[in-house]
This record gives structure tokens, C-alpha cells and sequence, in this order.
């Protein structure tokens, strides 16, 4: 590891450096003081700053090599008797799980606080120290629950929130569960009075109607491309129609 490697990761360059007019003394007024403190005028220069990818990296870099060799010379970059530097070692369980147990044959990983986590999570770290071999591994059930997330995501972006199955059959896509919807044609409204439409959870009347009372609207036809129906029933798709239609429920 690269010896100035705390100040890639903390330190910043001095700011305001190219900005010459803060730094020139105000023109000399009547009254003005004669002398003038340097501490104003050049404040906030120097700033930090957290740039852990440069950690990263090398924390990547170093997979398969014994954890005790690799943190030795974390330690010979990162003076843990600095202040600033012991806060880059505390960002090192960011990274690496160093605390493990294995319950009911399965690795968890032994956070500060609260119950022991498995380490096939997608919050787990990205690495962790084999406990039986001391060596540096990649947490590989972590990489293939993400993996999984973003074919499931791809698939989801893919797949449009209706499917329209016949003229009052339909599919739709209700945070993020599948329902089998019935539609049906709006009666013509009698004195203000219109249908449910279970759906959207409100009462709807014919277009060109006008019903009574505020939640009464008329038909959506962005929604079921047809303004001149409602929902009257709809059912939750099983997994086996839901594995027909090639579908899947978020929730």
C-alpha cells in the first residue's frame, strides 16, 4: 500500500489558491487600520474530505492474501494514534466483515450492534475473512442476491403494468402485485349516483356525466385505455398463473 495513502483518502488541496482578488488587501481608506491579521483573510484553505475508493480498491486488490498481512500494513499507511486517520480503520468494516460466526452451518456477520447477519445479504459487506483459513475472500452470495435484484429490476422495467388479455379482461400491475381485473361498461349516471371501481378505489360515472360529490370521477382511460369502464371485480394471481403469464410480484 502506497505510504501516503491517508492523505488520497482524507486530504484535499488547499482551496481559493487561484483566487487572487481575496487575497489582495483592500485599497487603504482614510481610517482604515494600519496593520491586518493574516488569520482572516486566508481561513478555510485547507478542508477534508472522505475518498474511500482509493481503500477500496486496494482492499479488492488484496483478496486471497492472509487478513492479518493485509491489516498490518494498513496500519504501517494509517497511523491509528491520529484522529483523523483511526476514522479511515473505522470505515474498514464498511468493506470487510472481520467478525464471524457460523450458526445452523451458514457464515454471519458480527455487526456492533444487534443480531448476527448472514453474510448472504445484499447489505453484507463486500468482503469478508475466512474464518477457517484467515484469508481475504469476496463475498460471493452478495454478488449473486445483487445480481439477481438487477435481472429482476431489468425484467420489471421491462414488463408494462397492464396486460390486456380481451376487451373487459385485463392484468394490472398494483404496487407491485399481479391482479386478474374484470372490467365492465359505466352505467349511465341516475341522479349523481355511479359504480365502485375497485381499482382505484372510488366512484365513477359515465363520461360526460357529472356526479355528486368530490371522490366522484369519471372513467380513466390511461389506465385502462377506455374511459367508458370500471373495474368491477378484480383477484390476485397464484404462482401458478403468475409463472403462465411469465410475471413476478415485487412484494
Amino acid at each position: 500500500m502506497r505510504n501516503d495513502m491517508f492523505k488520497v483518502i482524507v486530504e484535499r488541496p488547499r482551496r481559493g489558491g487561484s483566487y487572487a482578488r481575496e487575497r489582495a488587501p483592500h485599497a487603504k481608506d482614510e481610517g482604515a487600520p494600519m496593520q491586518e491579521s493574516l488569520r482572516w483573510r486566508h481561513r478555510r484553505r485547507k478542508w477534508l474530505n472522505e475518498n474511500l475508493r482509493p481503500l477500496e480498491r486496494y482492499l479488492d486488490g488484496q483478496v486471497g492474501k492472509p487478513w492479518d498481512k493485509v491489516y498490518s500494513e494498513i496500519c504501517a499507511g494509517i497511523d491509528r494514534r491520529s484522529t483523523v486517520q483511526q476514522h479511515i480503520h473505522q470505515h474498514l468494516a464498511d468493506f470487510v466483515a472481520m467478525r464471524l460466526s457460523i450458526i445452523d452451518g451458514r457464515l454471519h456477520w458480527l455487526k456492533g450492534w444487534g443480531r448476527p447477519t448472514p453474510l448472504a445479504d445484499r447489505w453484507a459487506p463486500k468482503l469478508y475473512v475466512d474464518p477457517a483459513t484467515g484469508l481475504l475472500r469476496r463475498n460471493r452470495e452478495r454478488e449473486r442476491l445483487r445480481r439477481q435484484e438487477r435481472v429482476t429490476w431489468s425484467m420489471l422495467e421491462q414488463t408494462p403494468d397492464r396486460i390486456d388479455l380481451g376487451p373487459l379482461h385485463q392484468l394490472h400491475r398494483l404496487q407491485g402485485i399481479w391482479y386478474e381485473v374484470e372490467l365492465a361498461l359505466i352505467p349511465p349516471a341516475g341522479r349523481g349516483r355511479g359504480v365502485t371501481d375497485v381499482v382505484r378505489s372510488c366512484t365513477v360515472v359515465a363520461y360526460g356525466h357529472r356526479g355528486a360529490g368530490r371522490h366522484v370521477v369519471q372513467g380513466d382511460r390511461a389506465l385502462y385505455g377506455n374511459d367508458e369502464v370500471y373495474a368491477r371485480h378484480k383477484r390476485q394471481l397464484g404462482t401458478r398463473e403468475l409463472r403462465v403469464h411469465r410475471l413476478h410480484n415485487t412484494q
